[in-house]
C-alpha cells in the first residue's frame, strides 16, 4: 500500500513536480487559441505521460496493477488531447471532437485503477467510510445535477449530441469525486503519492466544472487559460505520483489508519448533508427557478445515508463495548477468565439453592519461576498458555478454569467427591513440557463464605507443596 515507513527520499517526486510545473508555466506563454499555444499544450502532456510510462513498470510488483490502469487512462487522454490539437491546427470548428470519446473512455481505467488502489491500501472494509463518500458524493451530485447536467442537458440551442457529451463529463466526474472521497475517507497512510492523486483528480474535476459553466454562461466551447492549467495539473500529478510510487518504503500495510469519525470530517459530512436543503431554501427565498424535485430527492436520499451511518456508528461502538467487555472478563495471555470472572462465577455456582456440592481446586505450577528464569519469559509464557489449554480439556464440559494470579489457576467442578478427586488428580497428568503441579482442593459447605473455601484450597496446596511437590490434598471440611 502507500505508506510512509522509512522516510524515502522525496527528491526524484520534487523534481518530477518541478519539471512538470516548469512545462506547464511554457505551454501558458502563447495565447491559448493560437497554433503555438495548440502545440505547447501537448508538451506537459506528452512529458508527464513518458515519465509515467517510465515511472510505473519500477513500481513494486504487488503493487503495480492500479498504475498500469492508471497510465492507461493517460494515454487514451493524450490521443485525445493529440486528436484534438490537429482538428485546432486544421481550423475545424466542429464540437464534440472524436477525442471526447478518447477523453470519456479514459474514464473506466481511471475508475478501475482508484477502485484497486483503494483495494490495495486495505484489505478490511469499512462501512462508516464507505458511507462517508456516498454522502459527500451525493450532495456533490444534487448539485452538479441542478447547476450543470440539468441546464446543460436542457440546453436547447446545443445539438442533441453536444448536450449528451457535455452532460457525460459532469457525470462521469461524480463517480471520480466518489472514488477521491472513498480514498480520502478510508483507512490507510497517506504518503505524498496518494496526496499527489487526491490532487490531481480533483484539478480535473474542478476544470470540467469551470468549462461546463463556461458553456452554459458564454455558450463558447473554448477553454480558458485557468482551465487549461487545472487539467494540465492533471497530469503532472499523476506523474509526480507515479515516480513517488516507484519507493518501496511508500507501500506499507495500512491497517495503521482507521479512518474513525473524527470532529473536522464530521462537521464535513454535516455541511454536505445540509448543502442541498441550504440550496434549496435560497433558492425559494430569492425567488429563483431552481430544480425543486432534484434538490429534495438528494435531500431526502441524504438523510437516509446519515441515518444508515449513525447506525453503524451505534453497531461499531456496540461491537467495541463487547469486545471490552470480554477483555475486562479473560486473562489477556491465557485467555481464561479473570479473577474477577472467577468470583462471579463462585457466587453463582455456590448457592444453597442450587443444592449442588462444589469443589474447588488451587492449581500451582511447580518451579515455575525456576523454569521462567532458565528458558526465559516467552517459555514461561508459553507455558502458561499451553498448561491452561490443556487443563480446560482435561476438566471438560461442566469444568471452570480461571487464572488466579502468576501461576495459579482455580478449577471448579460440581458433581460427586469421586468424581471431582479424579478430575482434579487429571490435571496433574496432563502438564506440557515434562513439569509437574501441586493441587489444593477444598469442598463448599453450605452457608460457607466462599473467601473462606479458597482459603482451605490454599492451605491444602501449601500442604501439597511442603509434602514434595507434585500431588493433590484435599482440606480438611470446616468444624461446627
Amino acid at each position: 500500500m502507500l505508506g510512509d515507513q522509512d522516510r524515502p527520499s522525496l527528491r526524484p517526486t520534487v523534481l518530477t513536480i518541478a519539471a512538470g510545473l516548469l512545462c506547464v508555466a511554457v505551454a501558458q506563454v502563447p495565447s491559448p487559441e493560437s497554433d503555438a499555444g495548440t502545440l505547447l499544450y501537448l508538451l506537459p502532456v506528452v512529458a508527464s505521460v513518458l515519465t509515467a510510462a517510465v515511472a510505473v513498470p519500477r513500481i513494486p510488483a504487488g503493487f503495480r496493477r492500479p498504475w498500469w490502469w492508471l497510465l492507461a487512462n493517460l494515454v487514451l487522454l493524450l490521443l485525445g488531447e493529440t486528436v484534438f490539437a490537429v482538428l485546432d491546427l486544421r481550423g475545424s470548428q466542429t464540437w464534440p471532437t472524436p477525442g471526447d470519446a478518447c477523453y470519456l473512455l479514459g474514464y473506466v481505467p481511471v475508475t478501475v485503477g482508484l477502485l484497486s488502489l483503494n483495494r490495495q491500501r486495505t484489505s478490511t472494509r469499512y462501512r462508516g467510510s464507505l458511507l462517508d463518500a456516498a454522502i459527500l458524493s451525493l450532495s456533490a451530485a444534487t448539485l452538479f445535477g441542478v447547476f450543470v447536467i440539468l441546464p446543460v442537458a436542457s440546453d436547447s440551442a446545443q445539438p442533441l449530441l453536444a448536450r449528451v457529451v457535455s452532460s457525460a463529463y459532469p457525470v462521469a466526474d461524480v463517480l471520480l469525486f466518489f472514488l477521491v472521497a472513498r480514498l480520502v475517507t478510508g483507512p490507510g497512510a497517506r504518503p505524498p503519492a496518494f496526496w499527489l492523486l487526491v490532487a490531481a483528480t480533483s484539478s480535473t474535476i474542478v476544470a470540467d466544472v469551470a468549462w461546463n459553466l463556461q458553456q452554459l454562461t458564454t455558450g463558447g466551447s473554448e477553454s480558458g487559460r485557468a482551465v487549461n492549467v487545472l487539467w494540465l495539473l492533471y497530469y503532472v500529478g499523476f506523474a509526480a505520483a507515479a515516480v513517488d510510487a516507484r519507493t518501496p518504503g511508500h507501500h506499507v500495510d495500512a491497517s495503521e489508519s482507521t479512518g474513525g469519525l473524527t470532529a473536522p470530517r464530521l462537521f464535513v459530512l454535516a455541511v454536505a448533508a445540509a448543502l442541498p436543503s441550504a440550496v434549496l431554501v435560497t433558492m425559494a427565498l430569492t425567488r429563483r427557478p431552481v430544480a425543486v424535485g432534484w434538490l429534495a430527492a438528494g435531500s431526502v436520499a441524504l438523510i437516509a445515508l446519515v441515518v444508515g451511518r449513525v447506525w453503524d456508528l451505534l453497531q461499531r461502538l456496540r461491537s467495541q463495548s463487547r469486545r471490552l467487555e470480554a477483555l475486562a472478563r479473560t486473562d489477556p495471555l491465557t485467555g481464561l477468565a479473570n479473577r474477577r470472572t472467577l468470583e462471579h462465577e463462585l457466587s453463582r455456582q455456590c448457592r444453597a439453592d442450587r443444592g449442588d456440592e462444589v469443589f474447588l481446586a488451587l492449581v500451582d505450577l511447580d518451579h515455575f519461576k525456576r523454569y521462567n528464569d532458565s528458558r526465559g519469559h516467552q517459555a514461561g509464557d508459553d507455558l502458561l498458555k499451553a498448561a491452561s489449554a490443556a487443563w480446560v480439556e482435561s476438566l471438560g464440559a461442566g469444568g471452570f478454569l480461571a487464572r488466579w494470579g502468576g501461576e495459579e489457576f482455580v478449577a471448579v467442578v460440581t458433581g460427586s467427591a469421586t468424581d471431582a478427586a479424579h478430575r482434579f488428580e487429571a490435571l496433574r497428568r496432563v502438564v506440557p513440557d515434562g513439569q509437574t503441579c501441586s493441587v489444593g482442593v477444598a469442598q463448599w459447605v453450605p452457608g460457607e463464605a466462599v473467601d473462606a473455601t479458597l482459603q482451605r484450597a490454599d492451605a491444602a496446596l501449601y500442604a501439597a507443596k511442603a509434602a514434595g511437590r507434585d500431588r493433590c490434598e484435599v482440606a480438611a471440611q470446616p468444624v461446627g
